[in-house]
């Protein structure tokens, strides 16, 4: 299927408008979204090469457990930002929890109208958001505050070629209209390019969900709570059961790119 068949199928929605982000986010309780969980964030800290002495901006920052790893594991003073409100008191909240507040600063912000000044951030990471957007535009952005030679790293669903119509419908019948609104992993690449950035690694990877991973994004308590829920909770269990059979059998056709870039 061409990239303008995908397009026209596709419907851009905010993240609180999704009902998988909604479902996993407020129904499951959990706190780590993105592809690849905390590993790829790692991952793509350390191709950034983030350290103690950077300013980096965390866009589309969620509830704030990448801008908490980013400030404790690397040393450095994120700026992160979130258009949704409830989500921007929960990073708060953690912030101030594992004693990172001086480290961290959340703000309310559209990522298409980023306020701050131009050229102010040594570096920016985004992930699974830009499928949220006008990707174009929040990319140029994006660029836009980020210094001379300073990186960018994306996390992104991305498709590995291009999928049948019953794929695309699939997708947005299961998680939602956002998802097919993500592109193949060569466009991703074009598109950053287009944005003024030089892409000097991208990697596609495979979905899943194990649970191995979730005790890593989420720790113990919160997956025992979760896993609970899955349990005794008829509705909950079939939704996650939908989520998990979509993955395998779209794998040939939907993955995940990780793609670090640096301001020309």
């Amino acid at each position: 299927m061409e990239r303008k068949q995908i397009e026209a199928l596709s419907c851009v929605c905010e993240p609180d408008e999704c009902d998988t982000f909604n479902f996993m986010s407020k129904k499951l309780g959990i706190n780590v979204l993105h592809p690849g969980g905390l590993d790829a964030t790692e991952i793509l800290a350390e191709r950034c090469g983030i350290s103690e002495n950077m300013t980096v901006l965390d866009a589309g920052c969620g509830s704030g457990t990448t801008s908490l790893l980013l400030a404790k594991k690397y040393g450095c003073r994120v700026v992160g930002v979130d258009i949704d409100q409830n989500l921007l008191i929960k990073a708060n909240k953690l912030a101030y929890e594992k004693s990172a507040s001086d480290r961290i600063a959340f703000r309310y912000a559209d990522i298409h109208d980023l306020p701050f000044h131009d050229e102010v951030f040594d570096g920016s990471i985004i992930q699974a958001t830009l499928i949220f957007t006008g990707k174009n535009k929040a990319l140029q952005m994006l660029s836009q505050k980020i210094r001379p030679n300073g990186f960018l790293g994306v996390i992104e669903l991305a498709w590995k070629s291009n999928p049948p119509a019953e794929i695309v419908q699939r997708v947005r019948n299961v998680i939602c209209d956002a998802a097919v609104n993500t592109e193949r992993h060569e466009d991703w690449i074009d598109l950053l390019r287009q944005a003024g950035l030089d892409v000097v690694n991208a990697e596609l990877k495979d979905l899943g969900f194990n649970l191995f991973g979730m005790l890593r994004n989420e720790g113990i308590f919160s997956t025992s709570r979760i896993a609970l829920k899955c349990i005794f909770n008829e509705t909950i269990r079939r939704k996650t059961k939908e989520i998990t059979n979509l993955f395998k059998e779209t794998k040939k056709y939907l993955g995940y790119g990780i793609y670090i870039c640096r301001k020309r």
